[in-house]
This record gives structure tokens, sequence and C-alpha cells, in this order.
């Protein structure tokens, strides 16, 4: 399953809090985290306002992810994914295109809070909100 984790945030409470999301981690076999969606995370890092709770948070939860790298097929997916966006007029965020396209190229679902991704065709999306 790739996973695309809206907000660092939602890791820490997470183990100690949601019975619903921690059921769906324990029963997950692997999480991929694309990289992309690390840029972003990383990019929250660098904007806290205190840094450093945020850096152990993210180190935290890349220990129980493998990072997933885009290839140049992903490259094909994104392309093919973004003009069908752009010509049903229904865009999505610039780096979710790549996130999406990573996905769709293993076939795996993606696990995330963010609506917009059940506009993307052919992508299995799991809702955890």
């Amino acid at each position: 399953m790739v996973i695309w984790c809206w907000t660092l945030p939602w890791w820490s409470p997470l183990r100690a809090g949601d019975p619903g999301i921690e059921d769906r981690l324990d029963r997950v076999e692997r999480l991929w985290l694309p990289l992309t969606a690390l840029g972003e995370l990383e990019l929250g890092v660098e904007l806290a306002s205190n840094p450093l709770p945020q850096r152990a948070a993210l180190d935290a939860f890349l220990s129980a992810v493998a990072i997933l790298a885009p290839s140049t097929t992903t490259t094909r997916h994104y392309a093919l994914l973004r003009g069908a966006l752009a010509r049903s007029g229904t865009p999505i965020p610039e780096n979710d295109v790549w996130i999406a396209a990573v996905a769709l190229e293993h076939g795996w679902p993606l696990a995330t809070r963010d609506a917009h991704f059940a506009r993307v065709p052919g992508l299995v999306v799991q809702d955890w909100r």
C-alpha cells in the first residue's frame, strides 16, 4: 500500500490514539511513502516553528515505511494522468499527480485523507479520514 501522510503530526498520535487507523496499519504488510511525499514532509519540518519534535516524529515514521522513488515508467503514468485530469477540467495539486502516478505504476492502493485523489482515473483510494 502506498501511503500519503498529509501531515506529519498524523503519525505520532495515531499509534497512541486512533484505533481505527491503528488497526488498518496493523493489517498492512508494508507501507510505501512516495519520494515526492517525503519531500513535502521534509518541508514541513523545515518550516516548523519548533522543528525538533517534528524531526523526531518524521524519523520515527521513516523507520516504519519504505521510500518509493519514481522511475521512467512513473513519468509515463504522470503524463497520462496529468493530461487526463487537465482535459476533464479536474486538476489536482502537482505533487499529488506524482504520488498518484507512482501508486498507479505499481497497482497499489493509496491511503490518504485528501478527497481529490478520488478524481484520479484507475486509482484505488482508501479514505483514511
